[in-house]
């Protein structure tokens, strides 16, 4: 029943997301996951405010009733394009899924996975078992899972109990390694936007292929951080499209992106945090009208801002910290130390920071758009927030970096690659996708000191 949950939840959120996507088989079932199992989750949490049961099968039956509806609208069958690059993303993936299969019941129970147990999966039980959310957070002085954190993955796996009517452990492993094949997904269908399919192919190989950001789906379990990955890549890319087309349904998904990452950790507050000066500054510089600012600042407002209300009225507080605060420079030194080492190890991040660190001074030096620079200060954020935490001296410092830096930065390890393939996507959809069909034109985006490439027709179709 648990597999059946999964696949349905991939299922019905693909025929749920609006036909204008275009999207195909493999990023429709990414997306798709992505945003039902947020959706799901959110559910739960406003069954639990009003005081309804978790009930799973209360939860999914808007999903199937607007997949339906959908699909006798008449959504298209899905286009299947068979190119190098998407055979390349394939056959990585499928290999790395091989090689984890058989020892998915044997994942170690280390310092790493710990959290993903204590953390996430003990409130999935805890929610399932009580029936609401308000029991666990009321005497939340009992426990030591911090329940402060956000919920994204607990009310998921919770849905996933209750669809299965049992505490189905290793079947809720597998959401870990599922938003890992989506980030993947995501990644070859925003590159696939803003370049070609053999550009994406590659840029999602890379992703697959990123040692770090495999242990933390496989082996440790990274229930909360995998998941992270994938809506950071969702958020930043829709935000570059957005900025891009100006298209209303890139803003949406955007910012419904950034809400699920600040609804899954800590981080992705900071992350949304960053998401949504980017939004507000391009919505003030283009004067856009009351939609656009209804996108940018509804969906984190209603959600974030009511589970800050419900954790109050619980006196549960965040585990996060105040940036600035109790700053220690020799800590920050030996922070920045280590986690420069550790995202420069080919051993650990192969070539996501140093092709990310690359692309970077390529951007500068060429005089990128801001667009294309959004995910690369996304990223960039995310480093300076993890190092000015790590400067507050909340604990041991080498203890702390040992046991968190590693997923830290494989949380952000996807959207680095994924920055690095945007600001190269101009040169690269000439060099590898069908660049008789691009086109040199007048554009506002200035591209390179010799020419200004507008996307070529692929991505126009695609849209």
């Amino acid at each position: 029943m648990i597999v059946l949950g999964l696949a349905l939840t991939a299922l019905l959120g693909w025929l749920s997301l609006p036909h204008r996507l275009n999207l195909g088989l493999v990023s429709g079932l990414a997306l798709g996951f992505l945003a039902a199992s947020f959706g799901l989750s959110v559910e739960l949490f406003v069954f639990s405010v009003v005081g309804l049961p978790l009930n799973a099968v209360l939860a999914i039956t808007p999903w199937i009733v607007f997949a339906v509806w959908s699909t006798m609208r008449g959504r298209p069958m899905p286009s299947i394009q068979v190119t190098a690059g998407a055979v390349l993303a394939l056959g990585v993936t499928s290999i790395v899924m091989a090689l984890w299969l058989p020892m998915e019941r044997s994942m170690t129970l280390n310092s790493q996975s710990w959290d993903a147990w204590a953390i996430w999966l003990f409130k999935a039980k805890a929610f399932y078992l009580d029936g609401n959310i308000s029991d666990y957070l009321s005497r939340s002085v009992e426990f030591i899972g911090q329940p402060g954190y956000p919920l994204l993955t607990p009310l998921y796996s919770t849905w996933l109990y209750e669809w299965s009517d049992t505490l189905a452990d290793h079947g809720a492993k597998l959401t870990s390694p599922l938003y890992f094949l989506a980030t993947i997904g995501a990644s070859w269908w925003i590159i696939g936007r803003l370049a070609g399919p053999t550009t994406a192919g590659i840029t999602a190989s890379l992703v697959a292929l990123t040692p770090m950001v495999q242990r933390t789906a496989f082996d440790w379990a990274g229930y909360a951080d995998t998941a992270l990955s994938a809506y950071f890549v969702v958020a930043a890319g829709f935000l570059v499209l957005w900025i891009r087309d100006a298209e209303i349904i890139d803003l949406a998904a955007g910012s419904l992106a950034a809400t699920a990452a600040a609804w899954t950790k800590n981080e992705g507050q900071v992350f949304l945090a960053i998401f949504m000066a980017i939004a507000v500054a391009t919505l003030v510089s283009r004067r856009r009208g009351t939609v656009s600012w209804v996108w940018v600042l509804a969906p984190p407002t209603l959600l974030i801002g009511t589970w800050f209300a419900v954790r109050a009225t619980h006196g549960v507080e965040a585990a996060g910290f105040v940036p600035g605060a109790g700053f220690d420079l020799g800590l920050f030194t030996t922070a920045a130390g280590t986690m420069a080492s550790k995202a420069l190890s080919p051993n650990g991040f192969a070539l996501a920071f140093p092709l990310f660190l690359a692309t970077c001074s390529i951007a500068m030096v060429g005089r990128v758009s801001l667009a294309r620079w959004a995910p690369s200060t996304l990223v960039l954020a995310h480093i300076a927030a993890a190092l000015l935490a790590y400067s507050t001296g909340r604990n041991e410092i080498s203890w702390w970096l040992e046991t968190s830096a590693d997923r830290v930065l494989a949380q952000i390890a996807p959207l680095a690659i994924v920055a690095a393939a945007a600001v190269l996507a101009p040169w690269l959809e000439t060099a590898f996708d069908d660049g008789a069909s691009a086109t040199i034109e007048p554009s506002t985006e200035k591209i390179g000191p010799a020419s200004r490439i507008r996307r070529n027709k692929h991505n126009r179709d695609s849209r």
